[in-house]
């Protein structure tokens, strides 16, 4: 089966632990990914708040460093271009990355950097993250987006990068979208869930996703067990609701998977890539089709990275 997921921390996990992507002990790994006969996955670099700013940008750099070494020993490609994501597709390699930054607060008031980001590989950037920083405010903010945010969320649309409105507060995301309107960039939820189901400041209110699809996005079903619901006991049945939902408003064509791999606590039932195919059965028995199944699961999110790559 085919998988495309828009979001992970496991390249910061990597470089972390000093571990390879072919056996290590996370979520994501070439072992676990057996079961998988292609998979693409957007590969995050996120930058914990222990480091400042400039810091996050020198440890971009590193972290980069890690994973290109690891693409290269295993022969995983970085998607860069839809050349690239076409030859990937039709090729017999099975795993292939897209580079994301999370967390713009790396730029630290420098648009230059956007065109760094962009010439380093990175396809997706969240610009926020937690808390009010150069790029605005985040989720747990009422703040929008600064002027330097504004002027970044456009370097990045002028370039070809698209933007993430996970972890953006309400007005930062809608600002964002206005954007995405005026200037045709392309933006996503890689890692967001329905708020009418959950309401958690993560997820995504019924209006941002209409309007997210409207433009072509995709919305990637966040799998950490606080943004399917407050309360446990947790189950991969638990995404079905945020589903049902977001397919009722925009349709399943709008549906991704972004599970926060490495990043996040999941339901004891679905806890790394190699739980993907008892996903596609879960979602099968629900009464999704094969045809929807693949969309969910990769389709989706592959025509939205063909859409968006275009350089």
């Amino acid at each position: 089966m085919r998988y495309c997921d828009l979001h992970c921390d496991t390249a910061t996990a990597l470089y972390d632990g000093r571990l390879s992507i072919a056996d290590a002990p996370l979520c994501v790994s070439i072992e676990k990914a057996r079961c998988l006969d292609k998979y693409y996955q957007a590969m995050a670099i996120f930058t914990s708040t222990r480091f400042s700013d400039d810091e996050g940008w020198q440890r971009f750099w590193r972290v980069r460093e890690k994973l290109l070494w690891e693409c290269a020993m295993y022969r995983i490609p970085l998607l860069t271009d839809r050349s690239a994501l076409n030859r990937f597709g039709e090729s017999d390699r099975r795993i292939g990355f897209v580079l994301t930054v999370e967390d713009g607060r790396i730029l630290d008031n420098h648009i230059d950097r956007v065109q760094s980001l962009f010439d380093a590989g990175v396809r997706i950037l969240t610009p926020l993250w937690g808390g009010e920083t150069c790029i605005g405010g985040s989720h747990q903010s009422e703040k929008g987006l600064s002027d330097f945010g504004k002027a970044a969320a456009r370097e990045c649309f002028r370039l070809g990068i698209a933007v993430d409105l996970s972890h953006a507060s309400e007005r930062s995301a809608d600002e964002i979208l206005d954007m995405a309107e005026e200037t045709g960039g392309k933006v996503l939820a890689t890692h967001s869930n329905a708020h009418a189901i959950c309401a958690h400041t993560r997820n995504l209110t019924d209006e941002r996703i209409q309007r997210l699809a409207s433009l072509g996005g995709v919305i990637g079903i966040n799998l950490y067990t606080a943004f399917l619901k407050p309360d446990g006991p947790w189950s991969i049945t638990d995404m079905l609701p945020h589903i049902d939902h977001i397919a009722n408003l925009v349709g399943t064509q709008h549906i991704a998977i972004g599970a926060d791999w490495d990043g996040a606590e999941f339901p004891p039932d679905c806890t790394s890539i190699a739980d993907i195919p008892y996903a596609a059965q879960i979602l099968r028995e629900h009464g999704y089709s094969d045809t929807d199944v693949d969309g969910i699961l990769c389709a989706n999110a592959v025509r939205f990275l063909q859409e968006a790559l275009t350089r």
